[in-house]
């Protein structure tokens, strides 16, 4: 038997509020629209202001290895070492090459506004 599907409409100004700042990830789209609607710009500029931030945050930090954003927290290059690991279909042991990654840590504001 299969799941009826059914929509509910959020009218509420609080449901509102809860659909377009918490709980799931939110796609690019979405996210675009939140901005649009938040700073009054159209969403073709908050999609070029999320493209921007984007792109200078990736430079900075293929520059400085790390990146400062006031109240929020930090971004820094990082390395993992090769290691050992197993192909949990085989069982097989197998070597997982190093590699580079994106490290966060979060700041003092953020920290807070999230306990």
């Amino acid at each position: 038997m299969a799941a009826k599907k059914t929509s509910t409409a959020k009218t509420t100004k609080t449901a509102k509020k809860t659909a377009t700042t918490g709980g799931k990830e939110k796609s690019m789209s979405k996210l675009v629209s939140v901005l649009a609607e938040t700073t009054g710009l159209s969403k073709t500029k908050a999609k070029e202001v999320l493209d921007a931030h984007a792109e200078l945050l990736i430079n900075e930090l293929k520059e400085n290895g790390s990146v400062q954003l006031a109240g929020i927290g930090k971004l820094k290059l990082g390395e993992r070492a090769e290691r050992q690991g197993r192909n949990p279909s085989t069982g097989e042991a197998i070597t997982i090459k190093a590699s580079k990654t994106v490290k966060f840590s979060g700041g003092k504001r953020l920290k807070d506004s999230v306990q």
